[in-house]
């Protein structure tokens, strides 16, 4: 930026302070437990705990297919304020509202107290759905610039650090409240919500969408543009990609992240050292975004995507012996949280690419909707590194059902390494794999001068 004019370094620094307050914001809010919500209410208003079951399910089954419907209405919006940020504004308003209605309970019949908390929490799941997916479609209508792209990317994932940090902190200060607990959560949920609503509120003041490509008269309604929409992105081969990718990276990460310096330690009988984990836990992940403008000036971005994969294999690897060799646990845990870091980066950097190609081909411009497709996609990998860990847990904690061997420690060791460790290193390989596709980096000057004539012209 050395040769940009003043104003133009701070619309730059404007809009990623911006970005990271709006960021810091939404991933604050997956720490605001329904749970925390479903508590007091069930104190106030004597729900069972099967009909609190019941609501949680349901409330997120149809607060999930509403949004995502939502975002196809989403991208056809087109204000002076933006594409993204009137529906900000709406989720806010409703987050707020939910979080007020939850707090004081009407004293009537028990039938009309189950309905009265199931509207509301629906209103509260709809609401953090309506606000985290304009969020993570922002980058791509905040610049067309794609260095800039990985420079905002890096944004993202320091607020996010910053703001899993920040929560643990809150956390540790109140109590975090269970179903049914006895502090009823009130306190947990004002804490939290504050928090959210004031940086939120703070960022998308100062946010602006740059980039807003003209949406034709015939895109913006109908079901017919609707199954276009689809076919479009699902027969691009790097929306496949970002898709396989994003999916793949948090199943990886996910069952990783479950076997840590700690593990090693106690399996091999000795004593960890906490206090050096959690700083390794919460700096390393800031160093390595802060890291990735630099990156960037001299790599493309499939190259960096293959850097943090190959780094965070080694750590697989390092990990794997430091079962046996104690000293290489901390290096093993720093190089897994910088392969995180830059591989994450690196998707989200990738996206509005992305979506510009499918724009070029197609000729409408979207984003919210590939965003919530590719939120699915982290969500499956998510759930099935869930039921990986269940599994090899319950295996190798249920030493009746392993062989003989494995009730020894050795055995156990053996097993535990396969399960937690061998498998994200094989997870490393099929994203090398996928990202060898992965050729728009060569491609997108010429895209993005094809798209500038074409909204020129229009």
């Amino acid at each position: 930026m050395g040769n940009m004019p003043a104003g133009s370094k701070a619309f730059i620094w404007k809009q990623r302070g911006s970005l990271g307050a709006v960021e810091f914001g939404s991933k604050m809010l997956p720490f605001l437990t329904a749970s925390g919500m479903m508590s007091y209410m069930m104190e106030d208003i004597k729900i069972s705990g099967a009909a609190a079951r019941m609501i949680l399910l349901t409330g997120l089954a149809m607060s999930f297919l509403a949004a995502f419907v939502l975002s196809f209405v989403i991208d056809r919006t087109r204000k002076k304020s933006g594409r993204c940020r009137p529906w900000i504004y709406s989720g806010i308003i409703l987050f707020a509202v939910s979080i007020l209605l939850s707090l004081h309970v009407p004293k009537a019949a028990a039938g009309f107290g189950t309905v009265y908390a199931g509207i509301v929490f629906f209103a509260l799941c709809f609401s953090v759905r309506l606000l985290t997916y304009p969020v993570e479609a922002l980058l791509a209508g905040m610049t067309r610039n794609t260095e800039e792209r990985s420079n905002l990317a890096s944004v993202k994932g320091f607020a996010g650090s910053l703001a899993g940090i920040s929560a643990v902190f809150l956390a540790g200060r109140f109590t975090a409240p269970g179903l049914g607990g006895a502090d009823g959560g009130r306190q947990y949920v004002m804490v939290f919500t504050v928090v959210i609503l004031a940086s939120m509120l703070i960022g998308s003041f100062f946010l602006k969408e740059a980039y807003l490509p003209p949406v034709p008269d015939s895109q913006r309604h109908g079901l017919k543009v609707y199954a276009e929409d689809f076919k479009a992105f699902f027969t691009d081969r790097y929306f496949l990609i970002l898709l396989l990718y994003g999916g793949m990276l948090m199943f990886g990460t996910s069952v990783f992240s479950t076997f840590h310096v700690g593990d090693t330690y106690g399996i091999s009988g000795g004593t960890g050292n906490a206090a050096l984990v959690k700083g390794i836990s919460y700096s390393v992940p800031l160093a390595a975004y802060l890291a990735v403008p630099f990156l960037t000036r001299k790599m493309t971005k499939r190259q960096c995507a293959l850097l943090g994969t190959a780094v965070y294999g080694a750590a697989c690897l390092l990990l794997l012996v430091s079962i046996k060799v104690l000293p290489v646990s901390y290096p093993a845990l720093i190089m897994a949280e910088v392969g995180r870091g830059f591989m994450w980066a690196m998707l989200w950097a990738m996206e509005p690419d992305v979506f510009d190609h499918v724009d070029h081909d197609t000729g409408r411009a979207r984003a919210v909707f590939p965003v919530a497709v590719i939120s699915v996609a982290i969500g499956i990998g998510n759930g099935c590194a869930g039921v990986v860990r269940q599994c090899l847990t319950a295996l190798a904690g249920n030493q009746g059902n392993l062989a003989e061997a494995a009730t020894q420690t050795d055995g156990r060791t053996s097993f535990i390494g396969i399960g937690f460790i061998l498998i994200p290193l094989a997870v490393s390989g099929v994203l090398a794999f996928a990202l060898r596709f992965y050729k728009l980096d060569e491609d997108y000057p010429e895209i993005r001068r094809e798209l500038d004539r074409r909204y020129k012209k229009k």
